[in-house]
């Protein structure tokens, strides 16, 4: 049985960064220019075809190279991932936006959803619980899809939109996900999810109860960790804004991160 070398880790990471990046299928050549391992595209072709078979690759039949599979995604958020760092623009926007109307809970979770939507440019979304039976769906940037060659056909962005536009199962599968951040890729998501997607989730707090979820639908080709990171960062932002006004804190006054 084959097993997961270090060097076939580094060449998967290669191929999934150049295929979220490039959207294109990755040849064994520009793994061989881009590598610093001083391997043949030879070489590396023997790995790929290793990692196809163990099921992380498949082989599109138009093309040479190589696309990663839901197993190599997984693979990439468990272990290969880096963390990615918000720099403090980027944290103080996020900031000053979700605190802006922090005194109306729905029109600051809604203005999250936007801001989500606009920061990662996929599909966003954000729930508001009052329990399992009332709760609130906020979605945002639908048509950003269009941007992603993924949902290109008429047949793809029908499919994506009309999971939208079913509100009530889509709203059931949202709130079923775990507390804290959660990942879930192609296959893992309930059947009602169009496949090929993801979907990133954080949930956030008032008065230390869980209320609603925060997250983002679009292609399993997603940069995990700068997506995961803005995520996190805003449901954390929404708990402590939360928090300030429960406490009489002046909403506008700016914390460190």
């Amino acid at each position: 049985m084959m097993e997961l070398t270090e060097r076939k880790l580094k060449i998967l990471q290669a191929i999934i960064s150049d295929f979220v990046e490039n959207a294109e299928p990755v040849g064994s050549r520009t793994l061989a220019y881009r590598l610093d391992m001083g391997l043949s595209p030879a070489t590396i072709r023997n790995e790929m075809a290793d990692l196809e078979e163990m099921g992380y690759l498949y082989h599109p039949h138009t093309s040479a190279g190589r696309v990663p599979t839901d197993r190599a995604y997984r693979l990439y958020v468990n272990r290969l991932m880096d963390k990615y760092e918000l720099d403090q623009e980027e944290k103080l926007r996020i900031r000053k936006e979700l605190r802006a109307n922090i005194r109306e809970l729905k029109k600051t979770v809604q203005h999250a959803s936007e801001l989500l939507a606009e920061i990662t440019n996929l599909t966003s979304f954000a729930t508001l619980e009052e329990d399992m039976r009332d709760i609130s769906l906020f979605l945002q940037g639908m048509t950003r899809i269009f941007a992603h060659p993924e949902y290109s056909t008429i047949e793809q962005a029908r499919s994506f939109l009309e999971m939208l536009d079913e509100r009530e199962p889509l709203t059931t599968a949202l709130a079923e996900r775990p507390d804290g951040l959660a990942v879930t890729i192609g296959e893992e998501n309930p059947q009602r999810i169009v496949p090929g997607s993801a979907i990133i989730t954080a949930t956030y707090h008032v008065d230390g109860h869980l209320v609603g979820r925060l997250g983002v639908i679009g292609p399993t080709r997603m940069r995990y960790g700068e997506v995961s990171s803005v995520i996190e960062y805003m449901s954390d932002n929404l708990d402590k804004a939360f928090r300030m006004i429960e406490g009489g804190k002046d909403a506008g006054e700016h914390d460190e991160d």
